[in-house]
């Protein structure tokens, strides 16, 4: 879905209008789903979180703004919600970051088609620690750029790239000792 024909859904959505809510649906809600249970782990939370997403979408249309990146808004919000449920729910831990002011950038070549096979992507990101798989699925799931994804999730453009990197080299390792993460 382009971000034209997403403005135009979130248009019909403003109007009231359910066709738009479904036509984002139908484009969004299966990697919407698979992005809350990479990061809540239950199927359940991340079906109502699903649920409570597309409701929260409908309820705030008002509030987006076009031309900002419609995956990078979808993201955000999602993640926004997972946080709060985990941490609601108490499941919420925190960790501090290496130092981040000096990182190569990621290579050019898409090393995460490589590394996974053998094994389905939904596998493959299960197995990744919670900050890494959220970031793999949002760059492979939803194809969002690493400065994308720096914006969606709040975070500096060196932790993402370098928990990309981090979880490409754990899905290598993976891959190659056929043992899980």
């Amino acid at each position: 879905m382009t971000d034209k024909e997403f403005d135009l859904g979130m248009e019909q959505i403003k109007r009231q209008e359910k066709e738009g809510l479904r036509l984002i649906y139908d484009e969004y809600g299966s990697y919407i789903y698979k992005l809350f249970l990479s990061l809540v782990k239950s199927p359940q939370d991340a079906e109502d979180l699903t649920s409570d997403f597309f409701l929260r979408l409908w309820q705030r249309s008002e509030q987006y703004r076009s031309g900002a990146g419609h995956k990078a808004y979808l993201a955000r919000i999602a993640h926004n919600m997972a946080v709060d449920h985990l941490r609601t729910s108490g499941r919420l831990s925190f960790t501090l970051d290496d130092d981040e002011t000096d990182y190569d950038p990621p290579d050019t070549v898409r090393t995460d088609d490589t590394a996974v096979d053998g094994i389905s992507f939904d596998e493959a990101v299960r197995s990744l620690p919670e900050a890494e798989g959220e970031i793999v699925s949002m760059h492979i799931g939803m194809e969002l750029t690493f400065k994308e994804i720096a914006k969606a999730l709040r975070l500096p453009l060196g932790t993402v790239t370098w928990r990309y990197r981090s979880a490409i080299e754990r899905l290598r390792k993976t891959v190659k000792g056929g043992t899980a993460v």
